[in-house]
């Protein structure tokens, strides 16, 4: 599988708060994503001029005592929302 460099969401996705929990639908596709906490940072920095490198490093800035978790983390996310079909695949 190639890795995606720059997530770009699909257009029509959206994302909404449900008894506490993030949630991101498309409305016309039916998908729905259920978004943990990391999850749902990794999704508002998906925006095509990221690339996955620069979002590994924002939230290992902000995360520092998480940094391998995230290096880890973040690449599987955004595989996951390729494979949902919310991010376009390059």
């Amino acid at each position: 599988m190639k890795l995606i460099t720059l997530p770009k969401p699909v257009q029509g996705f959206q994302t909404q708060e449900l008894a506490g929990e993030v949630v991101l639908l498309h409305p016309t596709s039916a998908v729905i994503l259920h978004l943990n906490p990391t999850g749902a940072l990794v999704w508002q920095l998906c925006d095509g001029i990221r690339s996955v490198t620069e979002i590994i490093i924002l939230l290992s800035d902000a995360y520092p005592e998480s940094r391998k978790q995230i290096e880890a983390d973040v690449p599987q996310i955004i595989a996951q929302f390729a494979a949902q079909g919310a991010l376009f695949k390059e």
